[in-house]
């Protein structure tokens, strides 16, 4: 078994590097790996938000605390809608080749007998937090470990799948959509006719061979 994952970075210098290839590849591509145009026109002003703010707070001349906080707060916007566009049309795209996903910085994890980590037995508690328009962020701790915020052990992620409006699903396979989420408190954006419809979702932890631990029971949220 394959899964798909990446990490956000955090420095300033890496995330003008993530961001830039990003973009640059997907707009090149679009076409190609099925990114809608919409997306890619909603990231370019936030893009050139960050990347002027970027060059000020890297300007010796220029640069303040305030020039800081004002590219992190214009970092932070970019950023959801990055994640957006790799939860939802990136990861487990099969018309990106390995090539390309490598170059997307994706990680591969595979699963298999030979795996020496043992798959996960503990399940995360997730609660969907309601902070802004159509977004939710999902944070998460451990159900043997809940007064933390940090994955167990050789974890890489947090598989969310949800479905959104009623009727809710029986089970994980019922629900449509999927993200993986490899840091709490990380955003996943609804489009703005999911407002106001209840998300039903399930969780689980998936190590960084690919194990996957069993299902959390059903989370739900209404999309703000």
């Amino acid at each position: 078994m394959t899964k798909e994952s990446y990490t956000v970075p955090v420095s300033p210098s890496a995330c003008k590097d993530f961001e830039s290839n990003a973009i640059d590849l997907c707009t090149v591509n679009a076409v190609a790996w099925g990114i809608p145009a919409e997306k890619l026109t909603n990231i370019q002003p936030k893009r050139t938000d960050y990347e002027k703010k970027y060059a000020t707070a890297s300007n010796r001349s220029t640069q303040s605390p305030g020039a800081t906080a004002a590219r992190d707060a214009s970092w932070e916007l970019l950023k959801t809608d990055l994640i957006d566009m790799y939860d939802h049309n990136i990861l487990n795209n099969e018309a990106i080749s390995v090539a390309e996903k490598q170059a997307l910085c994706i990680h591969f994890l595979v699963g298999g007998r030979g795996s020496s980590s043992p798959a996960p037995t503990t399940t995360p508690v997730v609660t969907l937090s309601s902070e802004e328009i159509s977004v939710l962020y999902v944070v998460y701790s451990d159900s043997a470990t809940p007064g933390s915020h940090a994955k167990p052990d050789n974890v890489a992620f947090c598989e969310l799948k949800f479905k959104v409006d009623v009727p809710p699903p029986a089970k994980p396979d019922e629900c449509p959509e999927s993200v993986n989420i490899s840091r709490s408190h990380t955003a996943v954006v609804f489009t703005p006719d999911q407002r106001g419809n209840k998300v039903f979702a399930y969780a689980r932890w998936v190590n960084k061979n690919g194990k996957t631990g069993p299902w959390s029971g059903q989370i739900s949220a209404i999309v703000p």
